[in-house]
C-alpha cells in the first residue's frame, strides 16, 4: 500500500528546475500512506513519486519501477494478488525481473499488452505509468474503486495523486468550493461520482483509465471494466450451484489476500461478513488469526462484542477489543483532514480507532466491505419489496391511505412508504440514504441556483446500466457503483491509511463481483431474509447464531456523542453569526435544527453532524490566515 502522485506537461514542455521541489512537496503530504520509503522520478516533462508502505519484498520493492531498457516507468498503490502467475508467464516470454514486487510486473505486462494489461489484474490499485517511447501517461483505478486517484489541470500540467491534499500542495493551486458539489454533499453526506467539493478537482472513477497522449495532444478518460454491458448468455443456475460458487470464489479470494511478507489480521464485528472472512482465513493459516473489534460500553444496545467473541472462540483467533467512548469525537477535525472533503459518516470515528489498535499488531487487515452491496444485505432491500407491493395497490386506495396517514401522527412511516411507492427504483435508492431531501436543501440554502439535481441524475444514470430491469437489481447496482466506492471504501481507505495500515477486501475480488452481478436477485433477498445465498455459503463455517442474526451493522451512539462534551462547541460552530459569515445557509433554518436537537431526534442529529463536518472542512481548507482551523484542534476547542 502506498501513496502516489505526479504530473505531466500537457503541451510538450520540458521539465523545469522547480519540478522536483513541487513533486517532493506533493509526496511529503502523503507520508502517512507510505512511511517506509519515498521514491521520485523527474525527467523530460513528467514527474512520478511514491510513498511506500512495504508489504511485499520489503527490502527491494522500490518505486518508481522501470522495465529493462528504462522506457516504461510505474508508480503504484495497492496489491496485485495474481502477480505470481503473471510473473511466471512474463518470465516465460523472456522478461527479466530485479525484485519480487508486484509493481515490476505492471511495467512488463504493459510492454506485452499495452493499456489493456489492466484486464489481467486481480487486485486493488491506482496506477500511474509513463511510456517514454510512446510519450503517453496512463492513470488507472481498480474495478471497484478500492484505491483512490484524483487529478486536476493547472498551468499547463495534469497533476494526479492518491489524495487531494497532494494536489493542494502544488504552489499556486487555488481552493474554491463547487456549489453544485456542496448541494450533492448535503444530499449524500459525501461527494459522489467524478466530482469533488473542489472546483476543477476530479476523481478517476472505479474501473476507469485516463490516457494522456502527448504525441496526439489528447487526454481522455474511458471505462475499461463494464461487465454489466455484456450480452453473453448466462447459464441458468440453481440456488445450490450459486451457494457452491460463492463459497469457492470467496475462499480463493481470501487465500490470495493472505499474500504478505508482514503480519496481517482481520476486523471482526460478529456480523456475517467479517465472521465469514475470519473463518476462511483460519482454514488457510497455521497461526491464530489476529482479530480486532470495537466495543461501545456507553451504549450497550450498539455493542456487538459478544458476537465477535463467539466467532473468535469458534475460529481460535487471537482477539483484541477497543472501547469507543464519547471522547473520541474530539478527534473529528483531524479525522476529516484525511478526507480533504467534508465526509459526514460518523463511523469514521470507531473505524479510525480500531485501525489504530490493529496497527500496533499488524500491517495488513482483511475487511468485510462489499458483501451487503453484492448480496442485498441492508434492511432497506427487504423494505423496498414491501414498498413495491404497496405500489401495486390501486391509486384510489393509496390516496385514501395517504389521507389517513396525514391525520395520524404515528402513521409517519406509512406516509413515507406511500411517497416511496410513487418513485422509480433509482430515486428510491437515493431516498433510502438521503440526508437533506430536496425541500430541506431549498429551505436551507441561500443561493437557490446552487440547488441542483446532481445526486438524483447520478442515481438515475447509474440505474440505467444495471444488469437487469428488476428494481432490486437497480438498487443493488446503485449501491455497488456509487455508495460503496464513494462512502464505504473511501472511509476504510482514509482511516486505515491514516495509521499506515493496508486494508484488503476479499468480497470485492472482481470474479466474485461478476458472479454476483448476474445471479438471480431472488437468491439474494428472499422474503424477509437478506443475503440468502451468502448465509447458506458461510453457515457451515460459523456458529449457527451468526447466520441467523438480524443484521445490526456498525452504528455509533450518535446522540450521546453530540450531546455530551462537545455540544457547546457544535452550537458555536453553527451559531447564527458563523452561518451568516459563511453565506451558504439561512441562519434561521440552522437555528431551527439546533432548537429541535435532542436525545430522541436522531435524524436532526445526523443533519447537524453534516453541517458541522461541512463547516469544519471550510475552515481547514478554504479559509485563510487567522480563520484557518488547525486539524489538530480538539472539537471542544473549536469556536
Amino acid at each position: 500500500m502506498c501513496g502516489i502522485c505526479g504530473f505531466v506537461y500537457l503541451h510538450g514542455a520540458s521539465s523545469s528546475t522547480g519540478d522536483r521541489s513541487v513533486l517532493e512537496q506533493m509526496a511529503d503530504s502523503l507520508h502517512h500512506r507510505g512511511p517506509d520509503e519515498t521514491g521520485h522520478m523527474v525527467r523530460d516533462g513528467v514527474a512520478l513519486a511514491n510513498t511506500r508502505l512495504a508489504i511485499i519484498d520489503v527490502a527491494d520493492g522500490h518505486q518508481p519501477v522501470h522495465n529493462e531498457d528504462g522506457s516504461v516507468h510505474v508508480v503504484f498503490n495497492g496489491e496485485i494478488y495474481n502477480q505470481g502467475a503473471l510473473r511466471a508467464d512474463l518470465a516465460g516470454r523472456g522478461h527479466r525481473f530485479s525484485s519480487q514486487a508486484d509493481t515490476e510486473v505492471l511495467a512488463h505486462l504493459y510492454e506485452e499488452e499495452g493499456v489493456d494489461f489492466l484486464h489481467q489484474l486481480n487486485g486493488m490499485f491506482a496506477i500511474a505509468l509513463w511510456d517514454e517511447r510512446g510519450r503517453r501517461l496512463l492513470l488507472a483505478r481498480d474495478r471497484l474503486g478500492i484505491k483512490p486517484l484524483f487529478y486536476t489541470e493547472h498551468e499547463g500540467r495534469l497533476f494526479f495523486a492518491s489524495e487531494i491534499k497532494a494536489l493542494l500542495a502544488v504552489p499556486g493551486m487555488g481552493v474554491e468550493a463547487d456549489p453544485a458539489a456542496v448541494d450533492q454533499y448535503l444530499a449524500l453526506r459525501y461527494s459522489s461520482g467524478s466530482s469533488t467539493l473542489l472546483k476543477g478537482v476530479h476523481k478517476l472513477l472505479p474501473g476507469q483509465r485516463l490516457v494522456v497522449d502527448l504525441a496526439a495532444g489528447t487526454w481522455t478518460a474511458e471505462n475499461y471494466w463494464e461487465p454489466w454491458k455484456s450480452n453473453a448468455a448466462r447459464p441458468t443456475q440453481s440456488l445450490d450451484e450459486a451457494v457452491g460458487r460463492v463459497r469457492e470464489l470467496l475462499d480463493d479470494a481470501v487465500r490470495l489476500r493472505l499474500m504478505s511478507d508482514v503480519p496481517f489480521g482481520a476486523f471482526l464485528s460478529g456480523g456475517l461478513d467479517s465472521s465469514g472472512i475470519v473463518a476462511l482465513m483460519a482454514q488457510h493459516m497455521d497461526e491464530p488469526v489476529e482479530t480486532f473489534s470495537i466495543r461501545f460500553s456507553e451504549e450497550p444496545r450498539l455493542d456487538e462484542g459478544a458476537h465477535a467473541q463467539l466467532v473468535s472462540r469458534h475460529c481460535g483467533t487471537r482477539h483484541h477489543e477497543v472501547d469507543c467512548t464519547a471522547d473520541r469525537v474530539e478527534l473529528l477535525p483531524r479525522l476529516l483532514s484525511h478526507f480533504d472533503e467534508p465526509f459526514a459518516d460518523p463511523i469514521i470515528v470507531p473505524t479510525h480507532q480500531v485501525a489504530a489498535s490493529a496497527r500496533e499488531h499488524v500491517k495488513v487487515i482483511l475487511t468485510g466491505e462489499g458483501a451487503d452491496e453484492l448480496f442485498g444485505g441492508y434492511t432497506r432491500f427487504v423494505n423496498d419489496a414491501q414498498i413495491r407491493r404497496l405500489a401495486r395497490l390501486p391509486g384510489f386506495v393509496r390516496s385514501a391511505l395517504g389521507a389517513l396517514a396525514r391525520r395520524v401522527p404515528s402513521a409517519e412511516p406509512l406516509q413515507r412508504a406511500l411517497v416511496l411507492a410513487d418513485q422509480p427504483a433509482s430515486r428510491r435508492a437515493l431516498t433510502w440514504i438521503e440526508a437533506f431531501d430536496d425541500g430541506e436543501r431549498r429551505s436551507l440554502s441561500v443561493h437557490q441556483p446552487a440547488i441542483a439535481d446532481g445526486a438524483e441524475r447520478l442515481y438515475a444514470d447509474c440505474a440505467l446500466d444495471a444488469p437487469g430491469s428488476h428494481p432490486l437489481e437497480q438498487l443493488l447496482f446503485c449501491e455497488l457503483r456509487l455508495r460503496l466506492p464513494d462512502c464505504m471504501l473511501t472511509r476504510t481507505d482514509r482511516m486505515t491509511m491514516a495509521v499506515s495500515l493496508e486494508g484488503r477486501t476479499p468480497f470485492l475480488d472482481h470474479r466474485l463481483v461478476e458472479e454476483a452481478l448476474w445471479m438471480p436477485h431472488r437468491f439474494k433477498v428472499n422474503g424477509r431474509s437478506e443475503k440468502d445465498v451468502l448465509k447458506r455459503a458461510l453457515a457451515p463455517l460459523l456458529p449457527p447464531q451468526i447466520p441467523q442474526r438480524k443484521k445490526q451493522g456498525l452504528a455509533v451512539p450518535f446522540a450521546l456523542w453530540t450531546r455530551h462534551g462537545v455540544e457547546s462547541s457544535i452550537r458555536r460552530v453553527l451559531s447564527p453569526q458563523s452561518v451568516r459569515r459563511r453565506g451558504l445557509f439561512h441562519p434561521s433554518y440552522v437555528a431551527s435544527l439546533l432548537d429541535r436537537w435532542g436525545p430522541h431526534a436522531a435524524r436532526h442529529s445526523q443533519l447537524i453532524w453534516s453541517l458541522l463536518c461541512l463547516e469544519l472542512w471550510f475552515r481547514m481548507y478554504v479559509d485563510t490566515g487567522a480563520d484557518r482551523l488547525d486539524p489538530s484542534t480538539p472539537l471542544s476547542e473549536v469556536s
